[in-house]
């Protein structure tokens, strides 16, 4: 009798860690990083970040995070960040970007 093979689902793509530096100087290199990771995780519907790591982020860091969150929901993705750094929360506070983070958080999802 011939062997079934079982379907097996992927397995989960491993959450992009965001480094402790996330300034102008380090998103040149980074870019490369993560358009590797998005395209490993084309299947999974959620696309997790951990922020908790981001000792230092400017706009040109801010801009590339948000860069990656369109390019997720383009690709009928979501982008889940989990842990958000104090520096991480206070620049999207300063960029007015506060309810952007917070919609893309545990802080944004209700009880």
């Amino acid at each position: 009798m011939a062997k079934r093979s079982k379907a097996t689902a992927p397995p989960p793509v491993a959450p992009l860690a965001l480094p402790a530096e996330l300034t102008i100087y380090t998103v040149g290199e980074l870019r490369p990083q993560w358009l590797n990771w998005l395209t490993e995780g084309t299947l999974a519907p959620q696309a997790r970040i951990e922020g908790n790591a981001v000792e230092q982020i400017d706009g040109a860091g801010l801009q590339m995070l948000l860069a990656l969150g369109r390019s997720l929901e383009a690709a009928g993705r979501s982008l889940h960040i989990e842990g958000a750094s104090a520096v991480l929360r206070s620049g999207c506070e300063a960029l007015g970007l506060s309810d952007w983070l917070r919609e893309r958080s545990h802080e944004g999802v209700a009880a």
